[in-house]
């Protein structure tokens, strides 16, 4: 059943907006070239050796790909050209190359285009067509149309690349308003329809119908005093999912919108949602405040927009504050949420998201802590629930980095460490043993660099373990790197080593050695080039898992046009 909170929204949303039936600034574009072509192109070579395992590459393998970009009068035409040992393509991304030329405060749309009008309403959708938005002082207009599906045929033994069917999808929005980006509001009005006869045959393993929908939303945003900031979306969506189900009588659940009949087609598959959200911030002088609602219908859609998260209600609140001269910030949030809005679910989960941020930074040394905590929980909906499945869990994550830098301008150096501790508790006793885990990472690094010599060298020690049911997994090792720069800058030379050693509860369970030197060359403005080498050996101490090693050397030439 539609809600009355809903049907009053969205009658009141349409009752307010007048019925209406249906990039660059071009003072710039005679500054442009009439033609110009730019972009890279490069060739490249591979080898790849392995013992001890099948080869998970080609032995030898090489690479041409160019991304030329023709420019006309200011508009880009990007290409792409990919030949190799294992694919040639050639692609124009300007298949869909959409335009929105401006003039002062007059804005053209042309082609393929994504605009959003708000959140709830036009919101990225992908469509070929055209529109205007015109701001004129404090008028705020928008209008666009085109389609925003094209006609996808089913096929009748469907593949697991095969497109997914759809109709032939048309349809058009309108923003009308007054005010400025701080101090606006808008009427906004979503159409679009199906056609149902784009198709040759009527969807029937995908199930596709044929869908109409109407949107009116409107979106505000008010600054006053210049610290509080008030923003607010709603909308109301009058959604048929088929056109060809059987009509509703007069006494039928939108007997009191029957006007809307004649604006869209309305029989047993419509639903009549709605969607909304509203904030209230203040800012003041070193901290802020900000409390945000959001509540949107159990399966609230809009063909202007691709996703929605639905049947959700939730509180936040969140700030932060800064003090001693911004040496110390804090900052928060928490938030409750819940689902079964229209209680017609079996259970209602909850939810309760909070966070702590604690920054200290001083000219050579800082650090940053931060806790967070998920934790849902299920209460009872239309039945009870069982105890042995009811979910009550909590994700708690705590993460630190402390960062030290000492030396002077010719030999800088750093010292950083990290750190980050997860778990999730269940409190249900009758399935904790199944769900919980605990996982801890670390890392210390350390970071020199000699300036006048153009020499870079960096160091770390890396650390994890996990705990997951009966297995108590630990990985650790340490890893290096030298740069050298050489030739002023024109040449690099880097090399780094790692070594990871694997222990599941306590046992040995093999080790990873791996290295890779890169050296490149600029050998003018517009050409350079790569050479890079690769090393992987890994040891297994059963049979279970194979020792093997792999070499890998790559060569690059590109050149910039």
């Amino acid at each position: 059943m539609v809600s009355t909170y809903t049907r009053i929204l969205f009658c009141v949303l349409i009752l307010c907006l007048p019925r209406i039936s249906m990039g660059q600034d071009l003072n710039e574009l005679i500054k442009q070239k009439p033609f110009a072509i730019q972009g890279t192109f490069g060739i490249g070579m591979g080898n790849y050796f392995s013992s001890g395992i099948a080869p998970r590459a080609r032995s030898f393998s090489y690479l041409f790909n160019g991304m030329p970009s023709l420019s006309v009068y200011g508009v880009n035409f990007p290409f792409s050209v990919v030949v190799s040992d294992q694919q040639r393509s050639f692609r124009q991304p300007f298949n869909q190359y959409g335009m929105s030329p401006r003039y002062k405060w007059i804005t053209l749309h042309a082609g393929w285009r994504n605009i959003e009008f708000s959140p709830f309403t036009l919101s990225g959708i992908n469509f070929l067509g055209g529109g205007v938005e015109l701001n004129p002082g404090k008028l705020r207009f928008g209008l666009i149309y085109g389609r925003f599906n094209k006609a996808i045929e089913e096929e009748i033994q469907p593949l697991a690349f095969a497109q997914t069917p759809a109709y032939k999808r048309m349809g058009y929005s309108v923003k009308l308003g007054a005010g400025t980006e701080a101090n606006h509001f808008d009427f906004i009005l979503v159409k679009a329809k199906d056609d149902s006869t784009s198709l040759k045959t009527r969807p029937i393993l995908s199930g596709i119908s044929p869908a109409e929908n109407v949107v009116v939303g409107i979106a505000s945003r008010w600054t006053l005093f210049k610290r509080i900031l008030l923003d607010l979306e709603a909308s109301g969506s009058l959604y048929t999912r088929d056109l060809y189900a059987d009509t509703i009588g007069s006494k039928g659940e939108f007997k009191k919108v029957n006007f809307l009949k004649g604006l869209m087609a309305i029989n047993t598959s419509t639903q009549l949602l709605s969607a909304g959200q509203a904030s209230i911030g203040y800012r003041g002088t070193g901290y802020s405040l900000k409390l945000q609602y959001r509540r949107v219908d159990p399966d609230y859609k809009s063909m202007g927009a691709y996703y929605f998260e639905t049947d959700v209600e939730n509180y936040t609140i969140n700030g932060d504050v800064s003090i001693l001269k911004n040496k110390i910030r804090l900052n928060g949030s928490l938030g409750f949420q819940h689902d079964n809005i229209l209680k017609d679910k079996l259970a209602t989960s909850n939810k309760n998201i909070g966070s702590l941020g604690i920054s200290y930074n001083l000219i050579r040394f800082g650090i940053d802590l931060r806790y967070s905590n998920y934790g849902l929980t299920q209460s009872r909906g239309i039945n009870p629930i069982i105890d042995t499945i009811r979910i009550a869990r909590t994700n708690h994550n705590l993460s630190i980095v402390t960062r030290y830098g000492f030396g002077n301008a010719s030999i800088p150096q750093s010292l950083v460490l990290t750190g980050n501790l997860q778990s999730l508790v269940d409190l249900n006793r009758k399935t904790a043993g199944q769900t919980e885990t605990n996982s801890k990472t670390g890392n210390l690094s350390y970071q020199l660099a000699l300036t006048k010599l153009a020499i870079s060298f960096n160091a770390g020690f890396n650390y994890a373990v996990s705990d997951l049911l009966t297995m108590k997994s630990e990985i650790y090792g340490p890893t290096i790197g030298i740069d050298k720069q050489f030739l002023k800058g024109k040449a690099l030379l880097n090399t780094a080593l790692s070594y990871q050693q694997q222990k599941n509860n306590h046992i040995d369970a093999g080790n990873i050695f791996s290295g890779n030197v890169n050296g490149s060359y600029r050998i003018s403005k517009r050409d350079a080039l790569n050479l890079s080498l690769s090393y992987l050996k890994s040891n297994s101490p059963d049979n279970l898992t194979p020792t093997f090693d792999e070499t890998r050397t790559n060569l690059n030439i590109t050149h910039r046009f």
